[in-house]
């Protein structure tokens, strides 16, 4: 037999191969890749979040209690990869403790004196950041099962409020002291983000991310306090959510 004969009827066997495979189930003639759809799309997730201690002068600082997370969408997926949103998402973190700039000696029924040396104490307060952010996001291409799954990055800037409620140490009303920071001040904002979307459908998808958010600084005037300028807000939130196309 001729090469030219065994290279044709290698050939065939190949393609008998295929055939056979295919009829059995064994091969898929084009395996799917599941994408999502483009055009305007809506989002909403939730989530908990946890603010960095907020500075201010010398010694002063606030410790913050982790907190809840909000936010909803409006966007835009040009193709595949990319995709534009803009975004509301509301943060609140009640005060857990208060260091003033200056000692404040507390005397204490049982402990005696208290305060000096920069001592930190309970606190009263409530503050909400509320942000109006434009992203723009990247997806990855996708793994698993019809590549459903698909990290994503992304990035964004807006102005952020700072609103703070009954801001006061703990002991202020024990001692007859009616002074508390209640006030706001708006500021410009950055947020990164990542995580993973699930494709459940062409036109919904399912995500888990992480989120940082910045802001420099803020300007409190006329406070109970005087005039007061925090080194911003710095705040970590996981959250879950849902998107669909239209």
């Amino acid at each position: 037999m001729s090469p030219e004969l065994i290279e044709k009827k290698i050939d065939q066997l190949e393609s008998e191969l295929i055939l056979l495979k295919r009829s059995l189930g064994l091969l898929q003639k084009n395996p799917k890749i599941a994408l999502p759809k483009n055009g305007p799309y809506v989002q909403a997730d939730i989530g908990i979040q946890q603010r960095e201690f907020s500075g201010e002068s010398g010694l002063s600082n606030l410790i913050f209690n982790p907190g809840l997370y909000g936010g909803l969408g409006i966007g835009y997926r040009y193709d595949r990869n990319f995709r534009f949103a803009f975004e509301y998402m509301q943060m609140n973190n009640s005060v857990s403790k208060i260091r003033p700039s200056v000692p404040l000696v507390v005397t204490d029924p049982i402990l005696g004196p208290v305060g000096a040396n920069g001592a930190q104490f309970d606190a009263n307060g409530d503050i909400k950041l509320t942000s109006y952010t434009l992203n723009a996001f990247y997806d990855l291409n996708g793994f698993g099962h019809q590549r459903r799954f698909r990290p994503y990055l992304g990035a964004g800037v807006g102005l952020m409020t700072s609103t703070i409620k009954g801001l006061q140490p703990a002991f202020f009303p024990f001692i007859g002291v009616d002074r508390a920071v209640n006030t706001s001040n708006t500021q410009p904002t950055l947020n990164f983000q990542t995580g993973i979307s699930y494709l459940a459908n062409r036109n919904t998808e399912f995500y888990l991310g992480g989120m940082y958010t910045y802001t420099s600084t803020y300007l409190l005037q006329n406070t109970s306090f005087g005039t007061l300028m925090p080194n911003g807000s710095r705040n970590w939130t996981l959250k879950a959510g849902a998107r669909y196309t239209f």
